[in-house]
């Protein structure tokens, strides 16, 4: 049957495609209300003065990710595309960007369907994960594990991770 990462692939391209749309909408209709050839609503009025004050339209929050400007958003928005967009078209990433899924934790059980179907008789809720954190860089990783998967992208509070010492600190 169809791969669980391949799968959770259709669904993140969905949701990607669905804040495309969105996106694409709003801008579309500024264009057209700034103009004067159509109205400008009210959702349109705030639009405008969201992204005049380089703030993210709630519109767009509501299909997309938190962001504190709309340029961060939009580098967002595109390392979010160039990730899928790299997956679909070249092949599955060597690491994954975890924090640039729309729904990680499915990421995760797709991950946990994949090493369990590899083994016969083995139970998915028997299948924990095991962390290990790598001194390798992003770039550096030219192939995913035998099994599981390289992710990157995790933010800490209150602790930073000290590479040299291979340890939080």
């Amino acid at each position: 049957g169809p791969k669980p990462l391949n799968i959770f692939l259709g669904q993140e391209i969905d949701r990607l495609q669905r804040a495309i749309g969105i996106t694409r909408r709003t801008l579309l209709d500024l264009k057209l209300a700034i103009a004067g050839t159509i109205v400008m609503s009210a959702q349109l009025q705030d639009a405008l003065d969201a992204l005049f004050d380089a703030r993210v339209p709630a519109a767009w929050l509501k299909v997309s990710w938190p962001s504190p400007t709309a340029g961060l958003w939009f580098t967002g928005f595109l390392l979010r595309f160039e990730q899928l967009s790299y997956w679909v078209n070249t092949q599955r990433p060597s690491s994954y960007w975890l924090t640039g899924f729309f729904n990680p934790q499915g990421f995760l059980t797709a991950v946990k369907q994949e090493v369990t179907r590899r083994h016969q008789g083995w139970a998915l809720d028997d299948v924990v994960f095991q962390t290990d954190v790598t001194k390798l860089e992003r770039d550096e990783v030219k192939s995913g594990p035998d099994e599981g998967a390289y992710i990157y992208g995790l933010v800490l509070d209150g602790a930073s991770w000290s590479k040299r010492e291979n340890k939080l600190v």
